[in-house]
């Protein structure tokens, strides 16, 4: 090994080592669900801390817009409590929201962006809603490269939400692709400090995610959100790395907006 390369590897050795002698300080928390006592100290149960990723896992037609508006709305603040009560921000200060849309029409991007406006009821500066339907997947890429990377950003993005990873490579089935983008990702949320959201469709009769993209995102998620439908409730359960979130329904309201119902499983 030439002794630049030993050098580096030294700085990166103890820049990755565990220090058991020290005590790391509890995830910062950028949204939970619930809480959970251990002895006398009460913590927030995470559904997404700062620096990595949730994924919301759910087939077509199944309400993953409205549960995303739920938890979008609920980081804002506001009135979404009367809608998710167990839901809490931890945001401080006026952080911006970044969220692509890969899928929809121009009409549902508007309508999806106006939702979280109603819940919170009213108009967060900072949140920003791109529709990026008409772009190829490296366009994509590239667009969300460039905005959350912005100058503008640095230092204050609170939240990044990419509903339709799948279409940010060409292939969900090319191992390698699928590696390339998880990494990319874990990456953005750690240099960035943010918590990513990423929705992806299921398996068809299953829950996992679909192919090997789904596969790796689901090993390398922070939260895993398992959306079902049934009639006119779609349930909600997770997969987490720390403690349990509890399993909750949530149905349309008479005005079209996603509340949480309690529900007998």
């Amino acid at each position: 090994m030439l002794d630049e390369d030993r050098a580096e590897h030294i700085k990166r050795r103890a820049a990755l080592k565990v220090d058991r002698r020290k005590k790391e300080e509890y995830p910062p928390v950028a949204i939970s669900i619930g809480e959970e006592t251990l002895g006398q100290t009460t913590y927030p149960i995470p559904y997404g801390t700062y620096g990595n990723f949730s994924l919301v896992v759910a087939p077509k037609k199944s309400g993953k817009s409205y549960f995303v508006s739920l938890i979008v709305a609920s980081y804002i603040g506001g009135n979404a409590n009367h809608y998710a009560p167990t839901f809490k921000t931890h945001r401080e200060g006026y952080k911006y929201i970044l969220h692509f849309d890969t899928e929809q029409s121009p009409w549902h991007s508007s309508m999806g962006a106006i939702r979280v406006d109603k819940i919170v009821g009213n108009y967060y500066e900072n949140y920003e809603y791109f529709k990026l339907r008409e772009l190829d997947f490296d366009a994509k890429l590239d667009f969300i490269e460039n905005e959350i990377h912005h100058k503008m950003y640095k230092d204050n993005l609170g939240l990044v939400i990419i509903d339709g990873i799948a279409d940010l490579i060409l292939e969900g089935n090319d191992q390698a692709q699928s590696n390339s983008i998880t990494q990319r990702v874990m990456k953005w949320s750690s240099e960035l400090n943010t918590h990513i959201i990423l929705v992806i469709h299921n398996t068809y009769g299953v829950k996992k995610a679909t192919g090997h993209l789904g596969s790796y995102l689901e090993k390398k998620a922070e939260t895993i959100c398992y959306l079902d439908r049934e009639k006119k409730l779609t349930k909600v359960s997770f997969e987490t790395r720390g403690f349990g979130i509890d399993d909750f329904a949530f149905t349309l309201d008479n005005y079209g907006l996603p509340i949480i119902e309690e529900v007998d499983y």
